[in-house]
């Protein structure tokens, strides 16, 4: 079982992973979901103790919630608008008993950010701006839709507690506010890692 490989750092393919989902999902996991790699990577950048919360904007069928919160102690919430992503997020939690994973059926806007220790971003709006990257039925491409959420998230992002640490996949640093210190990049510059200044 894969999560069984996670605990025992036996790190499964990402192919591999991917099978614990729905056939039409993992079609399109290359392009909307975190490599099992790179989430083992931004977790543990992240977390750093038990007690930490950890809040990923946008996080689809659950994958680097459920990747994250086993190969670490913290806790790890996952908002995602779509509740048909909510729902399977919450049953793979359930079916493989991943307990430090949490999923809220909700715009990424209603939360309060303060409550987390850490965000991961992986340019969950990229669907709103190419027509090639839909996910389903309910993606609408807007260039209009796609600059508001980039607005949006810079206020959200604003508001968090000093000290919060932000990794991101696949994002400009131009989406990301000054008040956030760079630290690192890797994985060819597309992992980065900034904490609120």
């Amino acid at each position: 079982m894969v999560f069984e490989q996670l605990k025992q750092r036996k790190y499964p393919t990402n192919e591999a992973f991917d099978k614990i989902y729905p056939k039409r999902y993992q079609e399109h996991s290359a392009r909307h979901f975190t490599p099992v790699s790179i989430a083992i990577k931004a977790a543990k950048l992240l977390a750093d103790k038990p007690t930490d919360k950890i809040l990923d904007i946008g996080s689809g069928v659950g994958k680097f919630c459920c990747i994250g919160s086993t190969v670490t102690d913290a806790h790890f919430y996952g908002v995602e608008k779509r509740k048909t992503l909510t729902n399977l997020s919450n049953k793979i939690k359930r079916q493989y008993k991943v307990k430090k994973a949490h999923f809220i059926n909700n715009d990424f806007t209603t939360l309060d950010f303060k409550k987390f220790d850490g965000i991961y971003f992986f340019n969950s709006f990229h669907e709103q701006l190419d027509e090639t990257c839909v996910l389903d039925e309910t993606s609408k491409v807007s260039l209009k839709e796609y600059k508001k959420y980039h607005e949006d998230l810079m206020d959200k992002l604003n508001e968090c507690k000093t000290g919060t640490k932000l990794v991101t996949y696949y994002t400009f640093k131009n989406k990301i506010p000054s008040s956030y210190r760079f630290i690192d990049a890797n994985e060819t510059g597309l992992l980065k890692f900034y904490i609120k200044k």
